[in-house]
């Protein structure tokens, strides 16, 4: 069925009440359709295909107006096709199709049981499900959307993890959550672009901790999905749950997680986080500890590690040897969660070449302080000059300084 459009699958009313806008990212997945088979240039190549019954043949070639409009002799059309061809889905689909003729219809319920039927003898027609899509966010049917969308990403992945991110990012209330957990849980591959929606959005701290609370196993299973539903606790606060899905735990009588940087297998926030960005880079040094250069254009954490220390004094103390460029431009930075002002930072000074030890005394307040991002990064500078350094070892100890 050659109907292929950027506009024909806006939704009429903001569906599934919360304002689900899958409009664009069904308009993308409709760009990815049948190309060939189900084109409108298999009318003038017969031998692509076999059009069988005269009616049938037009049905199959018809093809939206300028406007991108539905012809309006789609439903006879469809008719008299399906006197001519009573096996074929496409007479079903066409005649429902003029339930969605306008940008913004969504459908009847006597157009959703004639696409039923339609899938019920072609079980693999994308633009069937695609309009039953439609019908089901247009009418508040979260379920049934997220079931209609887990098949479209088995026929053809294209587009279904936009649309899964959309359905996430949509997600308002607690109701919402429990609605798209159960229908996710027999579609394990889907919640990791659903969690990505729905962490694109800011959303209110216990609808996000009730989200990661309810993720089945089957989800919680996948690294990317586990890391995902760890930011949304900690941008939550929610140490204590974040910590619990993480599962590793600190050794004893240590504050700071693999202060020696061995530990490459447990993942951030609770690890520690090597990044490679615009700022510089953090890599493993062959020989032990983390080599960090800094570019010096944009200032940002280049290895970070979230700790959950109690309020009260502490001292941490940093190995380190300044390998180039300009010493100081490097800084360590200890800050609480969600506070832009830091606990402390101290520049990485000392000559080039020689090893130093940086000790700075710092005090967790009793408010407002549950968690803390300790790092490592390029500082704020005028002159914005660069500096590599390797850091062999950053700990964290309890106590003021001595």
């Amino acid at each position: 069925m050659a109907i292929e459009s950027e506009s024909f699958l806006v939704p009429r009313r903001r569906g599934l009440a919360v304002g689900i806008g899958v409009g664009l990212a069904l308009a993308a997945l409709a760009s990815h359709l049948g190309r060939l088979a189900e084109s409108p240039i298999v009318s003038a190549v017969p031998a692509l295909a076999n059009f069988g019954p005269g009616k049938l043949g037009e049905l199959r070639a018809i093809q939206l107006d300028a406007s991108g409009q539905l012809p309006a002799n789609i439903d006879s059309v469809g008719r008299q096709a399906l006197a001519a061809a009573p096996l074929a889905y496409e007479p079903f689909f066409a005649v429902a199709a003029g339930g969605f003729r306008g940008q913004t219809d969504v459908g009847s319920a006597r157009d959703a049981a004639l696409l039923r039927e339609a899938l019920r003898r072609n079980a693999r027609s994308r633009e069937a499900r695609v309009f039953l899509l439609r019908f089901d966010v247009g009418n508040n049917r979260l379920a049934e959307a997220i079931d209609q969308i887990a098949v479209l990403n088995r026929l053809t992945s294209a587009g279904t993890t936009v649309l899964m991110q959309r359905v996430g990012a949509a997600i308002r209330t607690e109701k919402q959550v429990d609605e798209a957990l159960v229908a996710l849980s027999p579609h394990p591959e889907l919640f990791e672009p659903f969690l990505r929606g729905f962490a694109s959005v800011a959303k209110p701290a216990p609808l996000a901790i009730r989200m990661v609370a309810r993720l089945p196993r089957t989800g919680l299973a996948n690294p990317l999905v586990r890391e995902l539903a760890m930011k949304e606790l900690v941008n939550a606060q929610a140490f204590t749950e974040a910590r619990a899905i993480w599962g590793t735990s600190i050794a004893p009588g240590l504050l700071v997680h693999s202060p020696d940087f061995a530990d490459r297998s447990a993942p951030p926030p609770f690890n520690w986080e090597l990044k490679i960005n615009d700022t510089g880079a953090a890599e493993r040094d062959p020989s032990g500890g983390i080599e960090l250069d800094y570019y010096g254009r944009n200032p940002g954490p280049l290895l970070t590690q979230l700790m959950t220390l109690a309020p009260g004094a502490y001292q941490t103390s940093l190995a380190y040897r300044s390998l180039g460029g300009t010493p100081g431009a490097l800084g360590l930075r200890l800050a609480c969660v969600g506070m832009p002002e830091p606990l402390f930072e101290q520049p990485l000074a000392g000559k080039i070449g020689v090893d130093q030890v940086l000790k700075v005394s710092f005090t967790v307040p009793a408010q407002g302080c549950r968690g803390q991002f300790l790092s490592l990064g390029g500082r704020i500078q005028e002159s914005r000059d660069s500096q590599q350094a390797l850091i062999r070892r950053l700990d964290v100890v309890a106590g003021a300084a001595r």
